[in-house]
Order: structure tokens, then C-alpha cells, then sequence
């Protein structure tokens, strides 16, 4: 028997990659789970629930296609970049950013296209902590790294644009964004204020000073804005939480130190639903709790461990415009997704 040409083997597992690149669709990303997980639990009405869970490139699932498809019938897989110390989270659409203390970067996650980018900024200048992240008016990504003092700013692609220092900044702990006055806000550690930047430009307000009077803080940790509500702030080492009204005046301030309903022992960040409601992320509690608009608790989710609905050392929490609640699991090394269920949705 003849030698097959090694040409017609080549040709014959370019084809066969081709076709097993278009045969069969990529998982989902976010399985179905039956029965649902949810909280509270029945006979009360759900009101979160559980969807999955990231844990970083490998939890697209994309298939290769073509070329990249043959490689890896010839040498197998290639490595994918996995989460490590994730610190917060912010949407876009249905891209996902994930701050990531443990790797110095931001991993970028595009749901729809199934792709992977990591994001570590100026090579003259890189990611050292990033620590927080926002979506400043659905078109750049703004990077908040505690190390290096230093705002970052990326399109929406992940692509560096400029790096922003003021004077005013030495120890950012958070940022959020108001759509409405256009403005950034950031809580500086170690100076026991926020700062408002405008244009991402210059620094326009400063709000608060170290303190335990309302509006006063003791090393603020997080920030978040809804049009109705105000500007929220986790005022950690207070632990209690205040909500500011349009003009920066404290207008609600709720919580205290224990281990009570409603208490916090290490509020690390805030975020706010479609509706107002106030979701408070206790990393030493390792829960959540969830309040209305004036400071009264209504329910409360997670506990320690590794399954769904638990963590370890959770340290951010987002909301996106679907009321998915995105949770970043520090020590498990994943983010969590759930969804918050409106009156009116099952």
C-alpha cells in the first residue's frame, strides 16, 4: 500500500476543522438551572435570582474556527487566562469588565462574540490595583488604580486612551458615574472624601471630610448613583451607609457596627436596581442585604462557601441596565451572576 502524501492528510484535517468549527453552537453560557435557585426562599416571593457564574476566558466557550480550529487539532488547546483576585465589575451591553487585583489587568468578556481580551493599559505606564471600574456615557471604560493614584480611561474596545492624576486623588477606593450632572465621582481612602471630576478633566467638588457626623466619613469604600435616589456611599469603617441628594446633602444615612438584620461588620460596595433599592456587599459578612430607598432593610442573600449563592471575600457589586446583578467572588475566583426579579416577573 502507497504512503498517504502528507499534503492529503493536511487537507483533510483543514476540512475536518472547518467543519467541526461550524457544526454544532457553543454552549450556553449561562446554563439553565432547574429547579431555580432563588431568594428568599418559598413560600415567600422570589425576588433574586441565581443565573451562573464567569470564571474567565474559558467560560465563553468559544469554538475555533478554520485555521485556529486545525491548530488545535494538531497541538491541542491553547491555555486560557483565568480570574485570580477579581475586584469588580462593570457592563456594557452584554461586555463584561473584570477588575482583577491578582493579575494587574482587566479582563474584557464579550457575551455575544464570545471573545476575550485582557486590558493592562499604557505599556510606558501599566495597571498596578485596579480596584474599581465605571461606563462613563456607554462609550469608554473608566479604570480607577489605587496603586498608582491614576484614573485610566479606554474606549469601549478596551483600548487605551489617556491616564488621568490630580492632586486632589492620592488613595481611589471607588468611582461611579452620574449620568445626570455628568460627572465622576471617586472616594478617596485616604484623604475621607469624595471628588467629583467633570469631563474627566478637572475636579469640581469635593464632598466630605473624616469624620462620623453626616456627611463625614471614615474611610469610604464604594459609590454608586441612581437619577432618584442620589449618590450613594459606602462609608466603611462608619459602618453605615449615606445617600446624598442632588445638591451632595446627606439626605439618608442607615446602618451601625453588628452582627444584627441590618447591621454591617465591613461594608465594601454598594449598587442600586432599576427601582432604587440599595444592595450592600459585606465582605466580612460575605452576603448582601438589600434596602429601600430610606434605609429599611427588606432582604438579605448569600452566606460563606464555594456554591451558588455563597462566597468568599466578595468585594464588588454591580447592577446593569436588565437588573443582572453581577458579583465579583474574590477568593473563589469567579463572578457571580443573578437576576433581580421585578414585581411582575417570574
Amino acid at each position: 500500500m502507497r504512503p498517504v502524501p502528507a499534503c492529503t492528510i493536511f487537507a483533510v484535517l483543514a476540512l475536518f476543522a472547518l467543519c467541526t468549527g461550524c457544526q454544532s453552537p457553543a454552549r450556553p453560557i449561562f446554563p439553565a438551572i432547574s429547579p431555580d435557585i432563588v431568594w428568599p426562599l418559598p413560600p415567600d416571593r422570589p425576588r433574586i435570582k441565581y443565573i451562573g457564574e464567569l470564571t474567565g476566558e474559558a467560560s465563553l466557550g468559544a469554538k475555533p474556527r478554520g485555521m485556529q480550529a486545525l491548530r488545535q487539532v494538531l497541538t491541542g488547546p491553547p491555555p486560557t487566562v483565568a480570574f485570580v483576585r477579581p475586584a469588580a465589575v462593570a457592563v456594557l451591553g452584554e461586555r463584561i469588565f473584570v477588575a482583577d487585583t491578582g493579575l494587574a489587568l482587566v479582563h474584557m468578556l464579550d457575551l455575544s462574540e464570545r471573545r476575550y481580551r485582557a486590558i493592562q493599559g499604557n505599556p510606558a505606564d501599566p495597571l498596578r490595583i485596579p480596584i474599581d471600574l465605571a461606563i462613563v456615557d456607554d462609550t469608554t471604560l473608566v479604570v480607577a488604580d489605587r496603586s498608582r493614584a491614576a484614573l485610566d480611561i479606554f474606549d469601549r474596545d478596551g483600548n487605551w486612551q489617556a491616564t488621568r492624576r490630580f492632586p486632589e486623588i492620592t488613595a481611589p477606593a471607588a468611582i461611579a458615574y452620574d449620568s445626570f450632572s455628568r460627572r465622576l465621582w471617586v472616594a478617596d481612602s485616604a484623604t475621607h472624601c469624595c471628588l467629583a471630576v467633570t469631563a474627566l478633566e478637572r475636579v469640581t467638588t469635593k464632598l466630605g471630610q473624616r469624620g462620623s457626623e453626616p456627611g463625614q466619613f471614615n474611610f469610604p469604600t464604594a459609590l454608586a448613583t441612581h437619577p432618584a435616589v442620589g449618590l450613594v456611599v459606602a462609608d466603611a469603617m462608619n459602618f453605615r451607609v449615606q445617600v446624598f441628594n442632588a445638591s451632595a446633602e446627606p439626605a439618608v444615612v442607615f446602618g451601625q457596627k453588628g452582627d444584627a438584620a441590618g447591621d454591617f461588620a465591613r461594608p465594601r460596595d454598594v449598587a442600586l436596581d432599576s427601582e432604587g433599592h440599595i444592595y450592600v456587599l459585606d465582605n466580612q459578612f460575605e452576603n448582601v442585604q438589600v434596602f429601600d430607598r430610606g434605609g429599611r432593610l427588606l432582604m438579605a442573600f448569600g452566606s460563606e462557601g464555594a456554591g451558588p449563592g455563597e462566597f468568599s471575600l466578595p468585594s464588588g457589586i454591580t447592577i446593569d441596565a436588565h437588573d443582572r446583578i453581577w458579583m465579583a467572588d474574590s477568593l473563589n475566583r469567579r463572578v457571580q451572576v443573578f437576576q433581580y426579579l421585578a414585581e411582575g416577573a417570574s
